[in-house]
């Protein structure tokens, strides 16, 4: 009987896997270097049947292929061709030269750095290499300064370390994965996001609200999944070099070789220093920490070009970072006194694998293993205060996909196991605690055309602490028209907080931590963070001077069930963690409008308004350090010759409410909002070409008008007092920051 009534269960849920689509123009460069588009050129997939032609305006649309990346182009009076396309989500530019010049094609990515599909039930944003290229980007949280969905800030005034919010809500509620497999998780949460280098990043795929239930269960406001650079696909010598006006210097060379055609080896390097020590504001502690990162990756690939492949390798990292108080930063330093210091040092290393098999006379049909291990040492200190942390993760995801009679019908179900062993100790607190779930998933798919999509999923999970749980997605997708878009999702999530690494930025205090346990069979004597996510997008696209543009509308909600709280309200000498008991919600609303005014020259505006509330022991109050109102703008804008591109982005930031200080002696009270900035970041980048090498430079400003947080730090001339606080961050800490940089990229 259980098992006819779990037949019954997944027979009612319904995914669907759209026919994704490849969209281009073919044009021709005469020699007398005119540019005209070819209508009539045939295009197909190697040894299949999916083609199509380009209309009178030279534009095509071709359904993709699981079989092959290989097109072949085929054109009257040209000599037929075939280009490989690694990445069928962006625009192809395929230019083909007369046959009486070098009878080639030559395939040509346009963009203007961020790309939304049409047709995907779920909406999701792909910031590409063009996109990373807006700003420095030297790692992964600087990555979304140029994106409005995503807000980042200074976690503290001293530790350096930036953190994202995402639909109201800081970023250990959106899933982050690199390459689909679970990253940001455990002690990572605070400092991951500067663990993945800029130069290291090939795309990042954004999606808003409840993900697929693929990936697991703990996407409460969506999630963001990092590709790597594939050494397959990727440039056999990437070299960047930065530095900016606080000393820091970071190198990066990516090394990828085909040993033939089967197999491909990639190395991916990173180090990074930050030797001066500088103190701008006066208040006695460096602005940013000195310190240095050591980080490698070793990839593999292989594809035997019939009906597996796979990828493999690993990594390893060291960063260190001193901030706090030194002899140079002190005026009038006295030995007698002792300096407030911070170091935190990571340790991490990470094996994975990733295999895949197709049934080649099944079509559409396939299956797939992940595999990763994970080992994350920590030791921080803060002052006085002192934290250790040890992770151990085993991760491992089995996915196979088919048809039920046509494509239009598809379904993935597999089967997940994660290991999760973490040991921390702060002050008088030691948890140690291993998570172990075993799940199992189903989605299915239905796609009736273009007009109208359905992706539902459910997971069935088994939590050696919170027992059997479920997790339903859903996912609805209706066009009006081709160009108007509406889309539904919802869906539950569930995850263990992480109380001391999701926030050890208020380690940088001398706030007492007290955790009022309701549950001690429980991690930290605390029960899980359950919450829904529902929320709708509405996308129209349409032609401003013959150019594409689209305006888009976001509106979701987040309602949780259960939430770890961590009040820093209740008394401004303590940080009070505790169970939820009331109502917690965040309502967002984005609007954006993104247009091509001239050739080249691209605009992205966006305006959010976020409502995020809690219930606290003082009542129901709006969640501190979140701004209600948030408005973008973006200008990019690329030369005739491609030889230059120019990029700004202007944010204007709302006021935030901060936490209390009404306890605290007059002079060290702040008010009860912060005040609204704006912030402005720019760059300019100049590429050519060397010998067979492409060459860029880039030079760049952030916080132009050098906005700074007056008094950052609470008590920054009494650090080991009870009022001080270095957690009280809303602003930017540095004022203006100059940066250059170059690129070589031998493909």
């Amino acid at each position: 009987m259980k098992i006819r009534y779990l037949l019954a269960l997944f027979s009612i849920v319904n995914i669907l896997c759209v026919k994704a689509q490849v969209k281009g123009k073919v044009v021709e460069i005469s020699q007398k270097k005119d540019t005209t588009v070819v209508p009539g050129v045939t295009l197909v997939w190697d040894k299949t049947s999916i083609a199509t032609t380009t209309d009178k305006n030279g534009n095509f649309k071709l359904n993709t292929s699981p079989q092959t990346d290989r097109l072949i182009i085929n054109a009257i009076g040209y000599k037929s061709d075939t280009v490989s396309v690694t990445d069928t989500s962006k625009y192809l530019l395929l230019v083909l030269k007369n046959g009486v010049d070098l009878q080639e094609v030559q395939v040509v990515y346009y963009t203007n750095g961020t790309e939304i599909s049409y047709l995907n039930p779920i909406k999701t944003e792909i910031l590409n290499e063009r996109s990373l290229m807006k700003a420095a980007c030297c790692n992964l949280s600087e990555s979304f300064e140029t994106n409005p969905s995503i807000d980042v800030n200074f976690a503290d005034a001293v530790s350096g370390t930036k953190q994202i919010q995402m639909l109201g809500l800081s970023g250990q509620y959106a899933q982050i994965t690199k390459e689909n497999m679970p990253y940001m998780r455990g002690l990572a949460g605070n400092y991951g996001l500067t663990f993945i280098p800029g130069t290291w990043i090939q795309s990042i795929q954004l999606s808003k609200g409840a993900g697929s239930v693929i990936n697991g269960y703990e996407s409460f406001t969506g999630q963001i999944n990092t590709e790597l650079q594939n050494p397959e696909h990727s440039d056999k010598v990437n070299f960047n070099a930065y530095g900016n006006e606080n000393g820091r210097n970071e190198y990066n060379l990516n090394l990828a070789h085909r040993v033939n055609q089967k197999f491909a080896v990639g190395l991916l390097n990173h180090v990074s220093y930050n030797p001066l020590v500088q103190d701008f504001n006066g208040d006695g502690f460096a602005d940013i920490p000195t310190g240095k990162q050591y980080n490698f990756m070793n990839k593999y690939a292989y594809n035997n070009g019939k009906s597996f492949e796979a990828q493999f390798g690993g990594s390893y990292l060291k960063d260190t970072r001193n901030g706090g108080q030194f002899k140079q930063t002190i005026k009038n330093y006295n030995d007698t006194v002792p300096l407030y210091k911070i170091g935190i040092d990571n340790e991490r290393w990470e094996v994975y694998s990733k295999t895949g098999f197709v049934f080649r006379k099944k079509p559409a049909t396939s299956m797939g293993l992940q595999l990763s291990y994970l080992n994350h040492d920590q030791v921080n200190f803060y002052g006085n205060n002192n934290y250790t942390g040890l992770q151990k993760t085993f991760y491992a995801n089995y996915i196979f996909q088919g048809i039920i009679r046509t494509t239009d019908n598809t379904y993935k179900i597999g089967a997940s196991f994660l290991n999760d062993a973490v040991n921390e100790t702060f002050e008088l607190y030691k948890y140690k605690r291993l998570d172990q779930v075993a799940g199992t998933f189903l989605e299915f798919a239905h796609n009736r055309g273009e007009k109208f999509n359905v992706i539902a999923g459910i997971r069935a999970d088994y939590h050696n602490y919170y027992g059997l749980f479920f997790t339903p997605r859903l996912h609805l997708r209706y066009a009006f028209t081709q160009n108007s878009v509406l889309r539904f999702s919802g869906g539950r999530a569930l995850r263990t907080a992480n109380i001391f690494s999701d926030n050890s930025y208020l380690m940088a205090s001398s706030r007492e931590w007290i955790v009022q346990s309701s549950d001690l069979s429980m991690p930290y004597g605390l029960k899980p963070e359950v919450g829904y996510n529902y929320g709708l997008n509405y996308t129209q696209k349409f032609k401003v001077n013959y150019r594409d543009a689209y305006i888009t509308l976001d509106v979701y909600r987040t309602d949780f069930k259960d939430q770890v709280v961590v009040d820093v309200d209740n008394n401004t000498q303590q940080v009070l963690i505790y169970n939820l008991d009331g109502p917690s919600y965040s309502n967002t609303m984005q609007f954006e409008f993104n247009m091509e005014p001239k050739k080249r020259f691209f605009i992205k505006t966006a305006y959010r308004y976020v409502d995020t509330k809690m219930e606290f022991k003082q009542g129901l109050m709006q969640k501190a350090m979140v701004s209600k109102h948030r408005a973008f703008i973006n200008f990019s804008y690329e030369t005739k010759n491609s030889h230059w591109q120019f990029d700004a982005t202007g944010q204007y930031n709302g006021a935030k409410r901060l936490p209390s200080t009404t306890t605290n002696p007059t002079d060290l009270q702040r008010g009860e909002y912060s005040p609204e900035f704006y912030n402005v970041l720019g760059q300019i980048t100049y590429l050519t070409k060397i010998s067979k090498a492409d060459f860029n430079i880039y030079l760049g400003v952030e916080n132009a008008l050098n906005y700074k947080q007056t008094n950052p730090i609470v008590s920054s001339d009494l650090p080991f007092n009870k009022y001080f606080d270095a957690s009280m961050v809303w602003g930017p800490i540095y004022g203006r920051m100059l940066y250059l940089g170059l690129r070589l990229k031998i493909k």
